[in-house]
């Protein structure tokens, strides 16, 4: 058993899907589709039942994608017992267990294909004209799924195994890759070192990307469904993010180290010092008056010269 939520939209376009009023009636006819339960819907035609869901949905026309839309598959191993009654047992329970209660529904079994498999249509507007609680559906319809395989014994699906144990093996290698990255083809590139390839899912009017996924060339997963981190534009804005802090850090400019310069003084005089010391310990010697000086001898000595003096310039004068 195994269940996928796929994307909401409008009455007439996921009723039209499951009733195959948009598919060649050759190749799908009465035979490969019906309905085997409902709640508050005229199951009479396409017309009936499209109007059964939007008579309550405008109770609040403002709810966009009104359509919630579900399909359950399960193993082969499963099908002997897998008749109309407990399909429509099993989806019951499911929507009990993800809180849609009090809603209108739809369930239709598809025979065409390999797989048995059913789909949910549900009201998103219950009959209260409130909105249904549809938080945090996808880890509570796992939650919700594994319950049921263990009430009834059902098949765990091979499939399903390999999807889980892979699971953590993609989010370590995107987490791993995510980590400074500036572009989706820098992305690329390091994934694909890892074994990864990274496709996009594209608006059909644009061109645009609008999702991306992940194989490993076995297994292929939404970057949502392996964690909610991965989807595009989370993505996209990491990117966009990381490039503008390179940008901002290559214009800044770059700090330059503060240098400290410490001086130790020294005790012990320098060799200029000791110069300096020295010279000027010579010329202070210059008027330093040695001994045995005697200032009445020098005076008379003095008086000697001032009077040879005097006499040698009289003599010229002469």
């Amino acid at each position: 058993m195994f269940a996928r939520i796929l994307k909401n939209g409008s009455f007439h376009d996921v009723v039209g899907y499951v009733t195959r009023q948009f598919h060649d009636p050759k190749e799908y006819t009465p035979d490969t589709w019906r309905i085997i339960g409902s709640d508050n819907i005229f199951t009479s035609d396409y017309a009936k039942m499209v109007q059964s869901f939007e008579a309550i949905h405008g109770f609040m026309p403002g709810k966009e994608n009104p359509a919630g839309h579900i399909s359950i598959s399960f193993d082969n191993a499963d099908a002997p017992r897998l008749t109309d009654e407990f399909m429509a047992q099993l989806a019951k329970e499911y929507m009990e267990g993800m809180g849609i209660k009090d809603s209108q529904y739809l369930v239709v079994r598809h025979l065409e294909t390999e797989h048995p498999h059913f789909h949910i249509v549900y009201n998103r507007v219950n009959m209260s004209g409130k909105a249904v609680n549809e938080r945090n559906n996808f880890k509570r319809s796992d939650k919700v799924v594994k319950a049921l395989k263990d009430k009834y014994g059902l098949t765990y699906s091979p499939l399903k195994e390999k999807y889980e144990q892979k699971k953590p093996v993609f989010k370590a290698k995107i987490s791993a890759a995510i980590y400074g990255c500036k572009s989706w083809d820098e992305f690329t590139r390091r994934l694909a070192c890892a074994g990864i390839d990274v496709k996009f899912h594209d608006d059909h009017n644009t061109g645009e990307h609008i999702g991306v996924k992940f194989s490993d060339g076995d297994i292929t997963m939404n970057g949502s469904k392996i964690d909610r981190a991965f989807t595009y534009r989370r993505l996209n804005n990491l990117f966009e993010l990381n490039r503008k802090q390179g940008q901002s850090r290559a214009a800044a400019p770059t700090p330059q180290p503060k240098v400290r310069v410490e001086y130790t003084r020294q005790n012990t005089s320098s060799l200029i010092e000791n110069v300096a010391e020295a010279t000027i310990g010579a010329i202070g010697n210059l008027f330093t008056l040695g001994p045995g000086f005697d200032p009445e001898e020098q005076a008379f000595q003095n008086a000697i010269k001032k009077e040879e003096a005097k006499r040698k310039r009289k003599s010229r004068k002469i």
